[in-house]
């Protein structure tokens, strides 16, 4: 058996180290992205976790709530720049990634979010209406798709808005629309994340909105845009 040259053997070694080096980099550079979207998506809705952290039961006061909701569609914009950068730029610029988004698409963001916030909102008030009458199991699992739905298009939309940085939102949100329905179990696995932030921050308002919103956004985000990219692609071919 030969042994290997010296040389050969310290150059494996420096090559091996520089990966381990720039793998660590590429984790921590992500793992920082993530909590810096986590900071900034609590600094653009301050007044909204301002309230969740001192209301002792925010689902009792919904309307209140979901009017301070408004200023969450822009800020996902811009968490969702971010997202786009880590994966095609592979070198997290966070703080300027997110403010690009905000500009760029937070106003079309924010009609969607009203849109959502409209749509939430009825199916609130009309279960609200119906509860403890005959309608309420007839009309109630439609309300709850209905606003359930509204969200998932929602967070489509906003990615669609990012991804596709000169499309209309009028041909996004179709599109969108479509998806949500033809591709259910995206949806589904959205509103789980979703679920689960929600769950997070209404818990542990402190803990929940600086750790957990980042990481399930992003997988949010790579769904929605696997989903839209695809039907573009199913559109060309």
């Amino acid at each position: 058996m030969t042994a290997a040259a010296p040389g050969a053997t310290s150059g494996t070694r420096k090559r091996l180290f520089r990966v381990r080096h720039e793998t660590m980099d590429t984790i921590f550079g992500y793992a920082y992205a993530l909590l810096m979207v986590d900071v900034l998506l609590v600094a653009f809705n301050l007044p909204l976790a301002a309230m969740l952290f001192v209301t002792v039961d925010p689902l009792k006061s919904w309307p209140f709530f979901l009017l301070l909701s408004l200023t969450l569609a822009p800020s996902v914009a811009g968490a969702f720049e971010v997202f786009k950068a880590m994966r095609e730029d592979g070198r997290p610029t966070p703080f300027a990634s997110f403010v690009r988004g905000y500009r760029r698409r937070g106003l079309p963001a924010f009609v969607a979010g009203l849109v959502t916030a409209l749509v939430v909102g009825l199916a609130l008030f009309d279960a609200t209406v119906m509860s403890g009458t005959v309608w309420a199991p007839l009309l109630g699992p439609m309300l709850a798709v209905l606003a359930l739905g509204a969200i998932v298009t929602a967070l489509a939309t906003i990615t669609g808005l990012v991804v596709f940085g000169t499309a209309s939102l009028k041909a996004i949100a179709k599109a969108s629309v479509y998806l949500t329905v033809h591709r259910w179990y995206f949806s589904v696995i959205a509103l789980v994340m979703v679920g689960l932030i929600g769950a997070a921050v209404l818990l542990q308002p402190v803990v929940g909105a600086a750790l957990v919103p980042g990481i399930l956004l992003y997988a949010v985000f790579a769904n929605a845009q696997y989903s839209l990219r695809r039907a573009v692609e199913d559109a060309g071919a």
